[in-house]
C-alpha cells in the first residue's frame, strides 16, 4: 500500500486542482473505493498530489457503507456525507475516468462527468439510453469545471 503513496497524477490534474483553489461554486471531494488510510496517505504524501491536498474539502470512502462502487448505497453515503439529502443528489456531480463510477451516480440520479482521456467516446452499455450516459464527457480535466458552470 505504500505505492500508493507515491502514485503520479495525469497532466490533467494539476492545472484543474489549480483552478478549483478559488472558485467557490464547487466542492471538490475524494470518493474512493479504498480505505481512508489508504487514500488519505495518498491525497497527503503523494509528491503530485500532497501540494494540493487542501484543495479537497473531504476524503470520502466507502469503508464505513462497507459496499463498493457502483453499488447505490455508497452514492447515498457520499451525499448524506456532503449534508445533502437523496432528493438534493440531482445537484451533486461526480467526475471520474471509470465507467462503473459514472454508472452508479447515473443510477441515483447524480450528474456526472466522464473523463475520456482516449478520446474513444462512451461506449459502456450497461444502462441503455440517455439515462445510462454521462451528461458530460470531456478529455481532461480541465474541461470539468467550464462543463460544470455551463450546466447550471
Amino acid at each position: 500500500m505504500q505505492a500508493y503513496d507515491s502514485l503520479s497524477t495525469f497532466p490533467d490534474v494539476t492545472p484543474a486542482l489549480d483552478s478549483l483553489v478559488n472558485h467557490s461554486g464547487i466542492t471538490p471531494v475524494i470518493f474512493s473505493n479504498g480505505t481512508q488510510e489508504m487514500v488519505s496517505n495518498s491525497a497527503y504524501h503523494s509528491p503530485d498530489l500532497a501540494p494540493y491536498s487542501h484543495v479537497f474539502k473531504d476524503i470520502i470512502t466507502v469503508e464505513e457503507v462497507q459496499r463498493f462502487k457502483p453499488h447505490p448505497d455508497v452514492y447515498f453515503h457520499l451525499a448524506r456525507k456532503m449534508g445533502k439529502g437523496r432528493d438534493q443528489i440531482g445537484d451533486m456531480w461526480l467526475v471520474s475516468g471509470n465507467p462503473f463510477d459514472i454508472v452508479g451516480a447515473k443510477a441515483v440520479g447524480m450528474k456526472a462527468a466522464w473523463v475520456d482521456r482516449s478520446g474513444t467516446g462512451w461506449v459502456d452499455g450497461l444502462i441503455e439510453g440517455e439515462e445510462g450516459k454521462p451528461d458530460l464527457v470531456v478529455e481532461g480535466l480541465g474541461e470539468v469545471v467550464e462543463g460544470v458552470e455551463k450546466s447550471r
